[in-house]
């Protein structure tokens, strides 16, 4: 007669699991209790992986998603890690809240923290670097320092040690390796520089200088304004003033003098006579005086007068003695003859330096 035995089924579950548990019997799958050969497991300690070679190495990671072949796959102790695409965040061993999306995307990065990569080969050669984000096909792909910012295609591609620098932009800083604290804003913005302590927006740059702001190419843009102001200075200026050996009564609608040869820069204003500018070009003009008053003055005023017409607002004294002073902005066209005129009362200018005059073409 056959003996037959009968094997526990507890029993025959802890062969099979330990039969999972072989190394040959379960290639690049990380071992799971629940579902030795499911690639789709939920691992412990809320970690997720799909694909061959994903989280194969963990051992008290937490947090951590591959999604991919072979992403994460060195990963032991880091946590809050997300690599999706072939072979992202490969070497990552215990560098925490990093995020590499893309193919070889934070390849390299061992223990480096709080690095996000969105793009085939982005930071692929990060090992130890942090707080880098990086955008775009190859972005900031040499890099092994912190504080880091790259958007745009190959921008940053060649940085190795150079810190804190912002490039945005098709291959903006693309050439720079080591240079720090460097801004680069538009197509190619900054590709040929090298240097430290840069701004560059729409402008390409220069190789090895620092501490230089360059916004634009003069070889397209002609005009530039800041509140609208030329970023390049005033376009025109003229100052004048008036030196008096004795006190000048001026009487009413008469014309304030400036007797001394004027500064001018600039071809747009010139000096008719002592009481009379012209302008010779159509633009936006900024007019400032400052008038010294004599003690008999007290009810005179002064205005701008802009071919016999005054213009503006009118300055009145109202303290005897008192500077008057004031400015005035307005449309000018070429051949514009521009004075200060007095109103009111005869105005007494003080003895000595007495009248200054600016007129400035702003725009």
């Amino acid at each position: 007669m056959k003996t037959k035995t009968t094997v526990p089924l507890i029993t025959l579950g802890l062969v099979l699991a330990c039969f999972g548990l072989l190394p040959n019997a379960q290639a690049q799958v990380p071992d799971t209790p629940d579902a030795p050969d499911d690639p789709d497991a939920l691992l412990a300690f809320g970690n997720t992986h799909f694909g061959d070679g994903a989280l194969v190495s963990l051992t008290t990671g937490v947090w951590d998603t591959a999604l991919g072949f072979q992403a994460l796959n060195h990963n032991t102790t880091g946590h809050n890690n997300t690599a999706t695409g072939l072979r992202a965040l490969f070497s990552n061993t215990n560098g925490n809240w990093n995020a590499g999306h893309g193919v070889y995307a934070l390849y390299r990065n061992v223990n480096g923290l709080f690095n996000s990569g969105f793009g085939n080969y982005t930071l692929s050669n990060n090992i130890s670097g942090d707080f880098n984000t990086a955008t775009g096909y190859g972005v900031l792909w040499g890099n092994s320092a912190d504080k880091n910012t790259g958007d745009g295609y190959g921008a940053l591609f060649k940085n190795t040690t150079g810190f804190c620098n912002t490039a945005i932009g098709y291959t903006a800083l693309i050439n720079n390796r080591t240079g720090i604290n460097n801004i680069a804003v538009g197509c190619e913005a900054g590709s040929l520089a090298t240097g430290s302590n840069n701004i560059y927006i729409g402008n390409l740059g220069v190789f090895g200088e620092d501490n230089t702001i360059r916004i634009g190419d003069p070889a397209i843009y002609q005009n530039a304004y800041i509140n609208g102001i030329p970023a390049g200075g005033l376009a025109a200026i003229l100052f004048d003033y008036n030196n008096a050996a004795a006190p000048i009564v001026i009487g009413v609608g008469g014309a304030v003098p400036f007797n001394t040869l004027p500064l001018i820069v600039g071809t747009a204003i010139s000096k008719t006579n002592d009481t009379t500018f012209t302008l010779h070009k159509d633009g936006v003009y900024r007019v400032t005086y400052t008038l010294r008053t004599a003690l008999v003055s007290l009810a005179a005023s002064v205005r701008i007068r802009v071919n016999g017409a005054g213009f503006g607002p009118t300055a009145g004294l109202v303290t005897a003695g008192a500077p008057l002073t004031d400015q005035v902005t307005f449309v000018g066209h070429a051949n514009d003859a521009v004075q200060l005129f007095v109103g009111g009362v005869a105005l007494t200018l003080a003895t000595g330096d007495d009248a200054t005059i600016n007129i400035d073409k702003v725009q």
